[in-house]
Formats: C-alpha cells, sequence, structure tokens
C-alpha cells in the first residue's frame, strides 16, 4: 500500500487514544485473476478502531481518482457526526468499463474484484474495519455491480444502494438465488450442511431509479431483495420520492435478528445520478446504509437495527484521565431504575472483545434489552491500543495497535486494567444506587479473558462471571494464570458459565477433553469452586441439548452450577442477543455474594 495525495502517522497517545494512528488516502492493488487492480482507501481524521466501511463504485469512464476527488464522500467522512465516522473504499472499472454482463461466478472478473478489495479491507495493518459494518454503493453501471457483488456474498453487507443502477440482468440474478451460500459470515459451509440459499438471505437495500440515465430503472432488482427479506407487504410513503418496504412478520431468529431492519427502499428520481449522485449521498448513508448491522452469529449474519448508545439508547458516556490515560464506558440504566434512584440493583460489567469498543459490544450483546427487562445496571468499557503477540482468525502482531485490555501488562506503559475497573465501579456507584452483594462480568474473546482476569484477581467483588468464546487459554500470551494479581488472589469461589461457539476450532475446543484448554478451564474453576473431583470422571455425561445450545453444568450440594459450559452449533466466533438473555436469566439472576460467601437463590 503506498500513500497517495496525503497522509499521517502516528504513536499511541494516551491523552488520545482513539485517535487513527494512519489518516489520509492510500492506493492499494488486489491481485484479480493474472492482473493487479488499484482502489484508494480514505481514513478521515477522528476515525475509531472498529468502523463502518462504505465501498463506493462510479459510473463507467469515472477512476477511483475522479470519485476521490469529485464525489462527496470524504466530506461526508469528514463530517459525520456519529463518534465512529466511516471510512470509505473508491473502487474503479478495468479499463473504464464496468462488465455488468458477466457471467455469475466469474473468477476474475468485477464482482470477484470487489471481493477481493473486500478481503483485503478486513486486514488490520492500517484501520480496522468492523465485520457487521460493510456496506456497497455504486453510481449508474458501478451500482449495478454493488448489487451484482452484494448477491454474490449477501453475509458479508449490511446494506447496499444504487443510483440510477440496479438493473442486474435477471440470469445472474437467477444464479445467484439458487446457488447455495457457503460463506455465512464467520461460517464456512463447504458441505451445504444448512442448505442455506443465497437468495434466503436476508439484505437491506435501496434501489433508486434514474429515468435520465441509460439503463438508469429497475428491471426487478427490488423485488428480488424484497423476497430475500421475506417481504410480502405492500410498502409505505416514508418521502416523497420513496416507498419502504419492511418485513412485518417474525425474523427468521429472533431475538437476534429485528425484522426492522430486513427493509428495502425503492424511489425513482429524474437526474439522480448525475454528478457522482453527489445530492443524494448524505441521505443514502446516513438515513439508509448507516441505520442497520449485519452481525456475526446465526448463519448469514443477524440484521439489526443501528442504535447509537447515548443518542438512541440514552446511556450515559464517560471520557475519563484514570491513572494517565483517557479512559471511555457507557452505563446503561433503565427507566425503572432511574424512577426509583434510591433502591439498589445489579449492575453488570460486559467487556468487548479485540479491536472493538464499548459502542460496539453494547449494539452487538444488547445486554441494554436484558436490563430493561429485568432492571439492572450495565457498564460497557472500552479498551485503550494495544498489540496482540498472536496470529489467529482474528489477531495479528503486525496490526495496527487496536483496542485490547491490557490484562496481561504488555503494553510498554499500558494502563493497569484493576485500577481501571475498580475505579469506574466506584464511579458508578456513586453515581447510582448500586447492590454490591449482585456485581457480575461478561465478555466476549479478548473481553472474555478481562472477565476471567477480574473473577481470579478481585473475587471479593464479582458475584458470578460468563466468559463468552473463551476459557484459560494456556496460548496466545494470555495466560493469566501467571499473573502476581492471580496467583496471590484471595481464597473465594466464583461461579462461572464459559461458552465457545462450533465454528471457532481455531481459538477453543467446543469440545472438553483431558488436557485441551477447554477441558484444563473446566478442570480449574472446578478446583477453585471446591468440586471434587476436579476432574470430571467422564466429559460425556451431564450434557443437555436445547436447539443449538449444547449445555454441561456442574452443581453444588445446593444445585448451585458452579461451573457451566455450553458450546453453540455453528455458531462462529461471536456473541449474541439470546446469550444475554440467557447468562441473567439462568444463572445471574440466581447468584449473590454476601460477606464473601456465594449465595444461590433458584
Amino acid at each position: 500500500m503506498k500513500t497517495l495525495y496525503q497522509n499521517r502517522s502516528r504513536e499511541v497517545n494516551p491523552q488520545r487514544p482513539f485517535q487513527p494512528l494512519f489518516q489520509g488516502t492510500f492506493e492499494s492493488t488486489v491481485e484479480v485473476g493474472d492482473r493487479q487492480r488499484r482502489y484508494l482507501i480514505y481514513i478521515p481524521e477522528g476515525t475509531r478502531p472498529s468502523t463502518a466501511g462504505v465501498f463506493v463504485l462510479p459510473e463507467n469512464g469515472k477512476t477511483a481518482d475522479d470519485l476521490w476527488r469529485d464525489s462527496l464522500w470524504r466530506l461526508i467522512a469528514d463530517t459525520d457526526e456519529t463518534r465512529e465516522k466511516l471510512i470509505v473504499f473508491f473502487l474503479e472499472p478495468e479499463e473504464g468499463r464496468w462488465n455488468t454482463e458477466e457471467p455469475y461466478g466469474k473468477p476474475d472478473g468485477d464482482v470477484a474484484y470487489i471481493q477481493a478489495v473486500y478481503q483485503a479491507g478486513c486486514e488490520r495493518f492500517k484501520f480496522c474495519v468492523h465485520e457487521s459494518k460493510f456496506y456497497l454503493t455504486g453510481c449508474r453501471e458501478g451500482g449495478v455491480l454493488a448489487h451484482m457483488a452484494a448477491m454474490y456474498e449477501p453475509a458479508l453487507w449490511a446494506g447496499v444502494a444504487g443510483v440510477g443502477g440496479s438493473a442486474v440482468s435477471p440470469s445472474y440474478r437467477d444464479a445467484a438465488s439458487e446457488d447455495f451460500c457457503v460463506n455465512l459470515d464467520g461460517f464456512v459451509d463447504e458441505s451445504h450442511r444448512l442448505n442455506i440459499k443465497k437468495g434466503q438471505i436476508g439484505m437491506p437495500a435501496w434501489i433508486i431509479s434514474d429515468p435520465d440515465a441509460p439503463g438508469g430503472e429497475d428491471n426487478g432488482t427490488a423485488d428480488y431483495w424484497k423476497h430475500c427479506c421475506g417481504i410480502t407487504e405492500q410498502g409505505r410513503q416514508t418521502a416523497p420520492d420513496t416507498i419502504t418496504f419492511i418485513r412485518t412478520k417474525a425474523a427468521p431468529y429472533e431475538p437476534n435478528q429485528e425484522k426492522g431492519a430486513f427493509r428495502v427502499c425503492v424511489s425513482s428520481i429524474p437526474g439522480g445520478s448525475a454528478d457522482y449522485a453527489n445530492p443524494l449521498l448524505r441521505r443514502i448513508w446516513k438515513t439508509f446504509l448507516y441505520r442497520q448491522r449485519r452481525w456475526m452469529s446465526g448463519p448469514g449474519g443477524d440484521l439489526r437495527v443501528t442504535k447509537d448508545p447515548v443518542e438512541d439508547l440514552g446511556m450515559e458516556y464517560h471520557y475519563e484521565e484514570i491513572d494517565g490515560w483517557m479512559r471511555e464506558w457507557y452505563v446503561y440504566a433503565p427507566k425503572q431504575v432511574k424512577a426509583h434512584p434510591e433502591k439498589p440493583v445489579p449492575l453488570v460489567f460486559a467487556m468487548h472483545g479485540y479491536t472493538c469498543s464499548g459502542e460496539i459490544y453494547a449494539g452487538n450483546s444488547e445486554w441494554y434489552k436484558v436490563a430493561d427487562r429485568y432492571g439492572f445496571i450495565v457498564v460497557h468499557p472500552s479498551a485503550t491500543p494495544g498489540t496482540m503477540q498472536a496470529t489467529t482468525n482474528a489477531s495479528n502482531p503486525d496490526n495496527v495497535p487496536l483496542p485490547a485490555w491490557n490484562f496481561m501488562h504488555s503494553a510498554p506503559n499500558g494502563p493497569d486494567e484493576l485500577r481501571f475497573f475498580r475505579a469506574v465501579l466506584e464511579k458508578v456507584c456513586a453515581d447510582h444506587a448500586v447492590d454490591r452483594t449482585r456485581i457480575f462480568a461478561t465478555g466476549h474473546s479478548h473481553g472474555s479473558v478481562m472477565t476471567q482476569t477480574l473473577a481470579m484477581a478481585m473475587p471479593d467483588v464479582f458475584a458470578a462471571v460468563a466468559p463468552c468464546s473463551g476459557v484459560l487459554f494456556s496460548g496466545f500470551g494470555m495466560n493469566i494464570r501467571e499473573l502476581p494479581e492471580v496467583t496471590g488472589r484471595p481464597e473465594a469461589e466464583v461461579p462461572i458459565w464459559m461458552f465457545g461457539g462450533e465454528q471457532e476450532p481455531w481459538l477453543l475446543p467446543a469440545l472438553p477433553a483431558d488436557g485441551n484448554d477447554t477441558g484444563d478451564s473446566i478442570r480449574i474453576w472446578r478446583s477453585i469452586n471446591h468440586m471434587e473431583p476436579a476432574l470430571p470422571k467422564n466429559w460425556g455425561v451431564g450434557w443437555e441439548v436445547h436447539d443449538r445450545w449444547h449445555d454441561l453444568a456442574y452443581r453444588r450440594e445446593d444445585g448451585a452450577p458452579m461451573v457451566r459450559y455450553t458450546w453453540v452449533e455453528y455458531m462462529p466466533h461471536a456473541t449474541m442477543t439470546e446469550m444475554s438473555f440467557r447468562i441473567w436469566e439462568e444463572f445471574f439472576s440466581k447468584f449473590s455474594k454476601v460477606d464473601g460467601k456465594v449465595v444461590y437463590c433458584p
């Protein structure tokens, strides 16, 4: 990747830890067949890690440089008021023309080029786009290719919009609709185990026809996307020039999906595609693409409506200096908690994984929905940038420093996480009535290890913990049992419920066995919780299966499930709303810690 136009690089600054370390415009290439094809990436000032990525495709005769210079996408990226901003990928047709008639599955065609840029966009060497926030848009012929690329890999994109270009050939649409979907967003189904076809994957889409442009009117693509979204209802007028169709029946897998995210908008705007569709671009981003994300968890991903933690959910946003670092956390107190501020309520710390933030985990896990139903406080803290010293599906030592919990003290001059969590706890307790006998911790991936670090180093604080996609790893540079804070831990029981996905064997074995990390973690936590013998005699005994969930529980004499483990069928390295509800309803809600003793109230 070489620098183009302008560029800036920085070091991590504890006073501004979330500023982009690389900012500017970069030129890069991907290999498509036997050819190199170029594209540009624009990273605006103020971009947060794990932000959104918008792929922009121009009409025929325009280059990525033309698009970079003359379209308004850079201005939108520079001025977007969301906390994360967005990164823009400017693509271009080969020799000035997109092949809108290319056959489905052409291995070295324009769709393959878009797919190659997507794969490069998943790398984290200069920036980080979150997998839930990839979007496609295009003008005229570029709009056609945007729709074609979305049809070819529907589980990778959270939305597509075309202006004056949606006339995908019927043969291409038919081929896409009937083809098995192999890439199901973190789950590669090469054997067609689930028999899911691409035409069954919902896709938020906005078809903006332009009668003044050659081939600028829809030829059935809107109906294709409505079918994919399961929309059979009539649309309603949402703007003078737009009809919106939204699914009204339940989404395919609730509560992890929201029917409101399954929407197709149809417009006819004469002249709308002229001048790079500049008058429409802000509207395309803010009112359409940004409004939904495709979260990894279920096959094909889970479509949900985007909610800003502060603007939409009313969370408290905190950005304060602790131990020389500016730290960030969100606090969610439901209305019923605010209505009775004197009543002590439980508190749940919910931690994001590597590269992410409190904002992302709030939307991914949706703990706020659980808090709304049951009346407790949720805290979503954010880690500071660091480097992972392990090469896995989720990390690379060559990545730009990205948010990572510094529980192993590996970040030079990095923050002390235990002091941070104690400080945040005291600040939340000063602002809200918290039941200190009912404080809990949960988190995903790197946040799951942070969760277990808190449980081992601060067992006096936490009544129970639930690490998701995480066990007590012996590798990856994350052996927290070596920490002095853990080796010197006070003797105390901490109930734990660990989760793993079937589709993350690179991280943890779904099935526990003697000597693997999952089995060893269960052994260690059984020992911590005084369960004898520490090593179960038979790993095949005690399982209960509920749909995708395979549950194992080891109980105390009073029935308390002191050690639980669950693996989830065809689940990738992810978490989901349903998991958050299960953790509270079946686990956290049953426990308290009084005078250092775990109390179980079934």
